[in-house]
């Protein structure tokens, strides 16, 4: 089949972005080859470095910032407790994600567009305010990781958020799409250094297994503990990043849809196996403060095992890198939910494939998140209470934008290939519905006083 879009496509692998108007989600082309090789084509596809795309980003920014911290002090308080949760939540990201690409290349629009699609423009305006109120967060709390490595050296936290925020904006200004991904990639994989730390660090498996099934439902500090690391694995800005992700890489046929599939899967397992590296270091390190106040509290409990400056290294490359590939898919997320709802829903999907003249919502709304994050990051109180928070604040936020992909995904919108239907259907459900529930009673007790100590 002849692709009209060929010439964009050649521009874009040489870094040049579109002229307007040349790409449109309407004449983006359908799942073509669905129909004829579907019966044939395996679900999961294989990968390699060409095809590494959203889903491996998506969940390499999971391991941001404020889901390291989260995962530090939950090892550092409650030890090994959560850990058999963060494991339950790999097959419930890898879902999430997976729905996201049937969506994505069913509706050719990103989730805000979708949503007003489907269910109005009211819908659509009162989820994009919630969702820029979780990016907003989302930003201050990866300026607050930076900040904080930055502070771990002795070098200004000013010039370290400042310089971050203009290196974003000069790449995405700048890059094409599929620049803008590997160079999150990049930063991302350097989150994989804490699972190097965990096989040094070896805590013994028994006290492992045995803290797994070790609940405090009765402390008000657990269950807000609980609440915030679901907010950290299953955020609404990857939702939103993921779908838009995909629709910008247009992909057409059963073999990318399963690539992105086992991506998919991949990027869950990564994710979690980095928040669980964290956490078990932080509860088998050999400190004495059971409340972490900053980030060189993580610095200083794991430095008796690894030296002052190792360890000062190590906790740079996890969460510069995290950091860094979380800001780029927030700052995306919130750029293309506002352009899907307030937008032209034709053009809008591939605004960071045009250039800054030819986009002006997409980059205007792009900057302003970035820049309104890192100022508001100077007034910061408590870095660690402070990205708590915001994860919290996610995980009350997750069950409306768990619905609407539900309702969408399982709908007769659907192409009949992508839909998803009978067990795997009741199998979403309960795992949506289960998610949305134990994150809406996990963060409403959580708003109990404090435990008395």
């Amino acid at each position: 089949m002849t692709d009209a879009r060929i010439p964009d496509a050649a521009r874009m692998e040489n870094g040049e972005k579109t002229q307007p108007g040349r790409v449109r989600s309407s004449e983006a082309e359908p799942l073509h080859t669905i129909d004829e090789v579907a019966e044939k084509e395996s679900m999961m596809g294989s990968i390699s470095l060409a095809s590494l795309g959203p889903a491996l980003v998506c969940c390499l920014a999971d391991g941001d910032a404020g889901s390291l911290i989260v995962a530090a002090q939950s090892g550092a308080r409650w030890r090994y407790s959560l850990t058999l949760v963060q494991i339950m939540l790999v097959p419930i990201l890898f879902a999430i994600l997976e729905a996201l690409v049937r969506t994505g290349v069913n509706e050719k629009c990103g989730f805000s567009a979708m949503i007003r699609a489907h269910f109005g423009l009211k819908s659509a305006v009162f989820s994009l305010v919630l969702l820029l109120i979780s990016c907003f967060g989302a930003i201050v709390s990866e300026m607050s990781g930076i900040a904080s490595v930055a502070a771990l050296w002795g070098c200004s936290e000013y010039i370290a958020c400042g310089g971050t925020a203009l290196f974003v904006i000069f790449i995405v200004v700048l890059c094409d799409y599929r620049q803008v991904e590997r160079v999150a990639l990049i930063f991302g994989l350097f989150e994989l250094t804490f699972i190097i730390v965990l096989f040094r660090v070896h805590p013994a498996m028994g006290d492992i297994l045995r803290g797994m099934v070790s609940f405090d439902f009765n402390s008000n500090s657990f269950m807000r503990m609980l609440a915030a690391s679901i907010g950290a694995v299953i955020t609404p800005w990857m939702i939103y990043f993921q779908q838009s992700a995909v629709v910008t890489r247009r992909f057409t046929t059963t073999q990318e849809v399963a690539q992105e599939r086992t991506q998919s899967l991949l990027g869950s397992c990564m994710a979690q196996a980095i928040v669980i590296a964290i956490m078990i270091v932080l509860a088998a390190s050999p400190q004495e403060a059971k409340n972490l106040e900053s980030i060189a509290g993580i610095q200083v409990a794991i430095e008796p095992i690894f030296g002052a400056v190792l360890s000062k290294v190590l906790i740079s490359l996890t969460f510069c890198g995290g950091s860094v590939c979380a800001i780029f898919v927030v700052s995306l997320a919130a750029a293309w939910a506002v352009c899907d709802t307030i937008g032209d829903v034709a053009e809008d999907p591939f605004s960071l494939d045009q250039t800054l003249m030819e986009a002006p919502k997409f980059y205007g709304s792009f900057v302003m998140i970035v820049l309104a994050g890192s100022l508001v990051l100077l007034a910061c109180p408590n870095v660690i209470k402070l990205n708590v928070f915001i994860e919290l604040l996610n995980a009350l936020m997750i069950p409306m934008s768990l619905l609407f992909l539900f309702l969408v995904v399982t709908g007769p919108c659907m192409h009949s290939k992508l839909r998803i239907v009978g067990a795997h259907r009741a199998v979403l459900l309960v795992l949506f519905s289960l998610t949305s529930s134990v994150a809406i009673v996990s963060a409403m007790a959580s708003f109990l006083p404090e435990d008395r100590e």
